[in-house]
């Protein structure tokens, strides 16, 4: 008679192999609920902005002054998210025309009939050196600028074949921090002009 030994995995190694499932599957986890996008506008207004994200299969416009960056069906009504203003204050500064507001970021949901995430997207939309019409649906507070790669909003979105995930993003505006407008260019120039002549 011939008997069959059977070995079986010690409780240590059991624990080993469930501990390294578990870590396997808290990575996935990881990786799928966050998402980032930015928002980089040329310094001198010359090339488009450029966009960078690690959301799989986004489609992104660019131009001089505006981007968009969309995921799956974004055509028809949308719900807007969450609106943020960047803000440059000061006459001194020719952007936002010395009024403030210089650049608008927006996120919208787009949903199903059956009330199912279809469609995201976020825009971004600078000034033309004259300022942006405040819109009345933006969340306090406002980011000031600070011509460098800064966090404009964190929150929580749900992306088309994805789910929820937490996002950030960043935007670098093409903030003129040192150039005043050309009516202070002018009075600047008639007062040397005047000292000189003074002189």
């Amino acid at each position: 008679m011939t008997r069959k030994l059977r070995l079986l995995p010690s409780p240590a190694v059991l624990g080993i192999f469930s501990l390294g499932m578990m870590t396997v599957s808290l990575v996935g986890t990881g990786l799928a609920s966050a998402a980032s996008i930015s928002f980089i506008e040329n310094p001198a207004g010359i090339a488009p902005i450029v966009v960078n994200t690690d959301i799989v299969g986004a489609t992104i416009e660019t131009s001089l002054e505006s981007a968009s960056l969309s995921v799956g069906n974004v055509i028809g009504p949308s719900t807007l998210i969450e609106a943020k203003a960047l803000i440059q204050p000061g006459s001194m500064l020719m952007e936002g025309g010395g009024m403030g507001v210089s650049d608008i970021l927006e996120l919208f949901t787009f949903l199903s009939a059956t009330e199912a995430t279809v469609g995201f997207q976020a825009l971004f939309q600078s000034d033309n050196e004259n300022g942006l019409p405040t819109p009345g649906n933006l969340t306090p507070p406002d980011i000031v600028e600070t011509g460098t790669l800064q966090v404009v909003l964190s929150t929580s979105v749900t992306l088309p074949g994805t789910g929820p995930v937490g996002l950030t993003v960043s935007a670098q505006s093409d903030r003129d921090a040192n150039i005043p407008e050309p009516s202070t260019l002018a009075l600047i120039s008639a007062s040397l002009i005047g000292l000189g002549i003074i002189r």
